[in-house]
């Protein structure tokens, strides 16, 4: 996370703000409730409507280790208690493969939240990913293809050359497509599928 992103004096987490800013101003335009921030090892921010209270968040660095799988399960259990069938869209920033609370890598507990304890119907995850190591992430493409209303993106840099890579050199992808795609992504199917590589099919035919 306090990684710098390549050719930026930005680190990622320096991204993951900015980011966090963009879908409180444009999250507030739907729900004036705002929107829930939850960190992996400190206090939760609920219902956040000013941008500037990001700021004063993202102040403090990132520490400890990544329990998605007990965060992203209380997230869910508080969500069907309160909120019973409203669709539900969350964004997880991640650096690595995710752990317990002591460190110990867990992965398949992480699974097992995302295939059953998830409403795959009403419950859309965007995976946001905050390392330069493929290696720790690459379960997430994994995911992303076969999963239901799960997609994941890199930084605009990365995805911009991804997605150039698949469908030319001068395939048009503006700072504002890639907003779209990470704001959208896990909702609707085509642009998912925006950065996918070809079936066999596909490039045979």
């Amino acid at each position: 996370m306090t990684n710098f992103v390549d050719g930026t004096t930005r680190t990622r987490w320096d991204e993951l703000r900015m980011f966090v800013r963009l879908v409180v101003e444009i999250g507030t335009i739907f729900d004036s409730n705002g929107i829930n921030i939850h960190f992996l090892n400190r206090q939760n921010s609920y219902r956040i409507s000013n941008p500037k209270d990001v700021e004063r968040l993202f102040k403090i660095p990132p520490r400890g280790y990544t329990p998605l799988a007990r965060v992203l399960r209380n997230i869910l259990q508080s969500h069907v208690q309160h909120q019973q069938n409203k669709k539900l869209l969350i964004f997880i920033a991640t650096d690595g493969i995710p752990t317990d609370d002591d460190g110990n890598p867990n992965l398949p507990e992480f699974k097992h939240v995302m295939e059953h304890e998830r409403q795959v119907d009403n419950t859309h995850v965007m995976f946001l990913i905050c390392t330069d190591d493929s290696e720790t992430v690459s379960y997430l493409r994994q995911w992303d293809a076969e999963m239901v209303n799960v997609d994941m993106t890199d930084d605009y840099q990365t995805q911009k050359k991804m997605i150039r890579e698949i469908h030319g050199a001068n395939y048009p992808f503006s700072y504002a497509d890639y907003v779209v795609k990470v704001l959208v992504g896990a909702i609707d199917p085509d642009i998912d599928r925006s950065d996918d590589l070809p079936d066999e099919d596909d490039i045979l035919s």
